[in-house]
């Protein structure tokens, strides 16, 4: 047999088999017995496997600044706002609506939300296998183990389990609702069907800027139906293009603006192994999903990469001989699913670094698509039955099912979360996280214990400097304080956070003038930020300035308009001046807002200074009925027995 006889052989044995498009009958009976149920498995195992979800909580990873402390989302009447305003450095207002939509359901309480995110993975998974089923000509062994390692993969949870990655599951299913609808448009040619595709273009992307990467995902479908590649298909992309485009422009602005893009200080050497570590590292995972962590730190910035790193591009160019061995081959649903991988994780391989992780678990949800797609070819071509096919798939899908399971109970909430992350993937951002956590339950002495971890990890960690700052002020450690709070200052000179923690340290050791001169420097940098009216008014009633004060905690409540402590603090700061006609509009607004017996008592005062005895004594008499302590002198004058 002649050299280019065998090398036409070798083509047919490692070319898709015509069973693909064409099914024998015996397959075509089995796979129509099974096929009937495939479906409901895969959501049903779905729904077990993530179980843990529904009874998850927030974290402090994000969700306070997505939904619990967002008046964006908080505020139905935000409705014009809430469309317009990015959120942390990314423009996604279709996300944050839905987020407002849970908020007017539960408020802070999580249950609406993870029972959101579940539902649109579980319209995610039917969406796969649809699209499997399209991509496939109707293969149900390989729809089925697309559709099932999808749902039930480990790497998914983040996606499902983190609220704040509601634009996950959002974005990806108006991605999957458009390839859907461009297949069928290239398999029928109804216009309708490419219309369609650019309006949920456009919806994925108001749902996340990922979506930037759909049109190379069309391009990935242009080559499994193996169309022509001319100007009449690019022309056909230019709409796609274009608005990617868009979103690609936006999403980088919203990045820069908001200091999450840019980590200038690795070399460009370094963001290059960045990529192919990711590349690596995502595939690693695909098939061995272990040790997963709510974040992956970057390496050290002065210490030399780790080994794996240079290892990385080695592993790229093993991956990519495959890919040219396949399309040698004329594999081309191989090659499908390789390119579709790599075009969908482009925006997130750190090439241009964004945030400060290097992996992380929820940029795999749409990516391992083309990864299962392969899997799924690879288990329908070596497989003589699809009886078989599934006696394969099931142990797998019931393996990760387990992990699923295991990997959602690590977000019932933020220690769980951290504690995982610090066992598995210890890190700079993990032990800082857990620190917070501990200043929350008033355990400073632990807090400062995970602070001190997190800056032996990252030694510029001007927040961590900060936090541990605000721990050793409630400890009364003023000297640790401030020179924690100079810290983040020297690392960060425009931190206004450090400047009110100084100026707070400063007030309460009685240095009222340096601690307003932070103050003012804090709120020069940002205008919005609440605490520091707080901190200075205080520091302004110590200097007796009390219509500054008055300002400040005015300007306060426009953040906070319930706060009927502060509406009390105006009342006395109005005592102070000698105005006690003025001090009773905002006592009584705080008394309306909250029946505190010590409002009462602050207003009796009022009254008993303009002469109102009568008014006087009813509100000293609710104040000691509440359980305030009344001074002797004015209870007997109130004529009210202690």
């Amino acid at each position: 047999m002649g050299k280019a006889s065998k090398r036409k052989l070798e083509r047919r044995k490692l070319a898709p088999s015509k069973s693909l498009t064409a099914p024998s009958r015996t397959k075509k009976r089995e796979g129509e017995m099974i096929s009937r149920w495939l479906l409901p498995v895969i959501l049903l195992t779905t729904f077990l496997a993530f179980i843990p979800v529904l009874k998850a909580n927030f974290v402090n990873l994000d969700d306070n600044e997505y939904v619990t402390e967002n008046p964006l989302v908080k505020r139905a009447s935000n409705l014009g706002s809430l469309l317009v305003t990015p959120v942390q450095g990314n423009y996604h207002p279709l996300t944050m609506l839905t987020l407002s939509i849970n908020h007017m359901i539960s408020g802070n309480d999580a249950w609406s939300y993870h029972l959101l995110n579940l539902l649109l993975h579980l319209i995610n998974c039917f969406l796969v296998f649809q699209l499997a089923m399209l991509l496939s000509k109707r293969n149900t062994v390989m729809a089925f183990t697309v559709a099932i390692l999808f749902s039930i993969h480990p790497m998914h949870v983040e996606s499902v389990a983190w609220v704040t990655e509601r634009k996950d599951v959002l974005y990806g299913l108006f991605f999957l609702a458009g390839l859907i609808s461009y297949t069928k448009f290239i398999d029928t040619g109804l216009r309708n069907q490419y219309f369609l595709t650019i309006l949920l273009l456009v919806l994925s992307l108001l749902s996340k800027p990922a979506a930037v990467v759909f049109p190379l995902a069309l391009l990935c479908i242009d080559l499994l139906r193996k169309r022509k590649f001319g100007s009449s298909l690019l022309v056909e992309k230019i709409p796609f293009f274009a608005l990617a485009l868009i979103g690609g422009v936006v999403a980088l602005v919203g990045q820069r603006i908001a200091g999450a893009s840019g980590r200038e200080t690795f070399p460009l050497v370094s963001k290059i192994l960045f990529g192919f570590y990711g590349i690596m590292m995502y595939c690693v995972k695909a098939i061995a999903p272990f040790n997963l962590s709510a974040f992956y730190s970057f390496p050290p910035v002065n210490e030399s990469l780790p080994i794996e790193y240079y290892l990385a591009p080695l592993f790229f160019v093993a991956l990519a001989a495959l890919l040219f061995y396949s399309w040698k081959m004329n594999n081309r649903v191989v090659v499908f699913g390789i390119l579709f991988f790599l075009v969908n994780l482009l925006p997130v391989l750190q090439l241009v670094p964004v945030g400060s992780a290097v992996i992380a678990d929820r940029y795999t949800y749409i990516p391992y698509i083309g990864l299962d797609y392969a899997f799924g070819w690879l288990i329908y071509r070596y497989t003589k039955r699809p009886a078989q096919a599934y006696a394969i798939i099931f142990p797998i899908a019931l393996l990760l099912s387990v992990l699923t399971w295991m990997q959602a109970a690590v977000w019932h909430n933020s220690a769980t979360l951290w504690d995982h992350a610090i066992s598995t993937q210890p890190s700079n951002k993990a032990y800082a996280n857990r620190a917070d956590l501990f200043s929350q339950e008033k355990n400073y002495d632990r807090a400062i214990e995970y602070y001190n971890k997190a800056i032996a990890l990252n030694t510029i960690d001007y927040e961590s400097y900060n936090n541990r700052g605000n721990a050793y002020l409630h400890l009364k450690k003023f000297d640790l304080a401030q020179n924690d709070y100079r810290k983040a200052i020297s690392l960060k000179p425009d931190y206004y956070p450090a400047m009110d923690g100084m100026a707070a340290a400063l007030a309460i050791q009685g240095q009222y003038l340096s601690a307003l001169n932070y103050s003012n420097q804090a709120l020069a940098i940002d205008p919005n930020y609440k605490p520091a009216y707080s901190n200075r008014a205080l520091t302004y009633m110590k200097l007796n300035r009390y219509e500054d004060a008055i300002r400040d905690w005015q300007k306060f409540l426009q953040y906070e308009p319930n706060a009927a402590d502060v509406y009390d603090t105006i009342g006395s700061c109005y005592q102070a001046m000698g105005k006690y006609q003025e001090s009773l509009a905002p006592i009584s607004k705080a008394i309306e807002l909250s029946r505190d017996p010590t409002f009462y008592l602050n207003r009796s005062y009022s009254f008993n200074a303009l002469k109102d005895l009568e008014a006087a004594q009813r509100d000293a008499l609710a104040a000691k009925q509440g359980g305030a302590q009344i001074p002797d002198e004015y209870a007997a004058r109130m004529g009210i027995r202690k």
